[in-house]
C-alpha cells in the first residue's frame, strides 16, 4: 500500500482541507500519515488531531507523495528546513506532492514552483506577487493547477477537486 504523508500546522490549519483529502485518500486505499511541528493540530474550526510523526522525525523514504494542508497556518513550514527536506527528498524522487491554500506559499519560498504554474489562496493579494519573486507563473483563478508531479490548490472549495487530482498523480 502506498503511503502519503499530510504535514499540517500546529495551529490555524483548515480543518476541511484536512478532513476531506484524507477521506479521499484512505478511500483510495492510500495509507495516511501526519506530521506538524506540534504532537496535537488544532483546526482554525476547533478540529483536534493527535498527529503520527513531529517533521523532524519524519523519514521521506517511507513515503510516496506529500499533501501540504492549507490555512494560514501553513506558513509556519516556510522556514522550516525538516518540512523542507522531506518535499525536496520526495520532489527528486518525481514523487507526488501537493498542496492547497496557504501551503503552495511553502512551495514557492523552497523553489520548488520555479517555472511552473501554480494556484493558491490569495486572501492577502499577495499569492501574485510571491508567484512573482519566485519565479512561478501564478493561475490564481483556478482551483487546481498540476505541474508535473506537483499539484496547488487555492483553497477550501478545492478540497475535494485538489485530493482527487492528486489521487491521480500516482498513476
Amino acid at each position: 500500500m502506498k503511503q502519503i504523508l499530510m504535514i499540517l500546522a500546529s495551529k490555524e490549519f483548515r480543518d476541511i482541507e484536512y478532513i476531506t483529502p484524507r477521506a479521499f485518500f484512505e478511500q483510495a486505499g492510500f495509507v495516511v500519515k501526519t506530521a506538524s511541528s506540534s504532537k496535537v493540530s488544532v483546526g482554525r474550526f476547533g478540529y483536534r488531531h493527535e498527529n503520527d510523526f513531529l517533521v523532524e522525525e519524519v523519514d521521506p523514504a517511507q513515503f510516496d507523495g506529500l499533501f501540504l494542508v492549507g490555512g494560514k497556518g501553513a506558513l509556519e513550514f516556510i522556514e522550516n528546513e525538516s518540512a523542507k527536506n522531506i518535499a525536496l527528498t520526495l520532489h527528486k524522487e518525481d514523487k507526488p506532492l501537493g498542496a492547497i491554500c496557504a501551503a503552495p506559499r511553502n512551495f514557492l519560498h523552497w523553489g520548488l514552483l520555479k517555472g511552473k504554474k501554480a494556484t493558491g489562496h490569495n486572501w492577502d493579494g499577495n499569492f501574485e506577487h510571491l508567484c512573482e519573486e519566485f519565479g512561478a507563473l501564478s493561475r490564481v483563478r483556478q482551483a487546481t493547477k498540476i505541474a508535473g508531479k506537483i499539484l496547488t490548490a487555492n483553497g477550501p472549495e478545492a478540497s475535494e477537486e485538489s485530493a482527487l487530482r492528486f489521487i491521480k498523480l500516482f498513476n
